[in-house]
């Protein structure tokens, strides 16, 4: 499976759509099944959350205008990939995203 290709596209969807920002945090797969088609689990799943981390820790990622934060748990990114990632490095995404957005 080409995590490259699936993260651009998800990044793309993500970049149009406030809504679709909502969605990815809320349930991650379930956003990433919906615009790619593809359902990810394991290593793949984490591989496109991470590449997400890194494009937005990165300032590669433009949010869209009119997009209010102060309304977003992004801690919930995290929380939603469930016990999958507890021993993953990509366990500290919520705290890198809260910070970058200033929400802890």
């Amino acid at each position: 499976m080409d995590i490259k290709a699936i993260s651009d596209q998800v990044m793309g969807a993500l970049g149009n759509s406030p809504e679709a920002i909502k969605d990815f945090i809320a349930d991650p797969a379930a956003a990433i099944e919906g615009i790619t088609g593809n359902k990810l689990e394991g290593a793949d799943l984490a591989g496109v959350v991470d590449q997400f981390k890194e494009t937005v820790m990165g300032g590669g990622f433009q949010l869209p205008e009119g997009l209010d934060l102060g309304n977003l748990d992004l801690s919930g990114i995290a929380g939603n990939l469930g016990g999958m990632l507890e021993n993953s490095p990509l366990s500290g995404i919520a705290e890198g995203l809260g910070s970058l957005f200033g929400k802890k």
